[in-house]
């Protein structure tokens, strides 16, 4: 997710340079409405408010933001340690796409109840919907790294001290030095919480796996297929029961 997230974020620094300074008219640059909007991703060390227009070039100015925000990344990453911050990524971005997916698919659904009134403006109600959902798909995914961006510099990282094993804070001044995961054995947790199961050794506020604790290997993951008895009821033609709309060989009969 590293290169990945580098990228999109200077995407969106990008967006945002083209978004506050359009056209070549600079009494329509807002450089001190850029600035507000760059410090609730990342402290920016350059001071873009005090700039003067005439004195700004577009294209250098997103060369020096993107330099400067990368600088911060690695900032962060060094600060939590590499494993603990691609863990930080996978989550934060799972949890924004679930979020921002949802809300999307409202948006689908409002757009094609009313699509059909395109008709009486003499246009493809069927095309219209097409170029208007491209749009809005779009827009999805530029929320979702903006979003992204925000909290994988701001997010704060806590331990459960009930969770911590005995002996945890030996050494390093009292610093943190294990971490035990509770909830059930490893075999039957989410495959996505195995990779923490394994165990997490952090000191002075970084992060990175102890394989598993006392040297044992990581846990196999174990795919359960999960039945249920409605399925035998349901033709490959009806709806799911799930109450997706889909027919049934198309969701969980795929």
């Amino acid at each position: 997710m590293s290169d990945i997230a580098r990228d999109e974020l200077e995407g969106v620094i990008e967006r945002l340079v083209d978004e506050y300074t359009p056209g070549d008219d600079l009494e329509d640059w807002d450089l001190a409405g850029l600035e507000t909007q760059l410090r609730q991703i990342w402290p920016v060390g350059i001071e873009v408010g005090s700039m003067s227009p005439e004195t700004v070039e577009r294209e250098k100015l997103k060369d020096a933001l993107d330099e400067d925000s990368m600088s911060a990344y690695d900032d962060r990453e060094q600060t939590l340690g590499e494993e603990l911050m691609r863990y930080l990524e996978r989550s934060i971005l799972l949890q924004v796409i679930d979020s921002r997916w949802r809300e999307h698919l409202y948006d689908m659904d409002y757009l094609r109840e009313g699509i059909h009134l395109r008709g009486f403006a003499q246009i493809d109600p069927l095309v219209a919907y097409k170029n208007e959902g491209f749009g809005m798909f779009e827009e999805l995914m530029n929320s979702i790294w903006e979003e992204f961006s925000k909290l994988v510099f701001n997010a704060q990282i806590e331990i459960d001290p009930s969770q911590v094993q005995e002996g945890a804070f030996a050494g390093n001044g009292g610093g943190l030095t294990a971490l035990d995961y509770s909830g059930g054995t490893p075999d039957a947790q989410p495959s996505a919480l195995q990779e923490v199961a394994a165990g997490v050794s952090v000191t002075e506020g970084t992060a990175r796996p102890n394989g598993g604790g006392n040297g044992a290997p990581a846990p196999e993951v174990i795919e359960t297929v999960v039945k249920d008895e409605r399925e035998k009821e349901i033709g490959r033609n009806d709806p799911c029961w799930c109450g997706s709309g889909k027919k049934y060989k198309k969701c969980h009969g795929a």
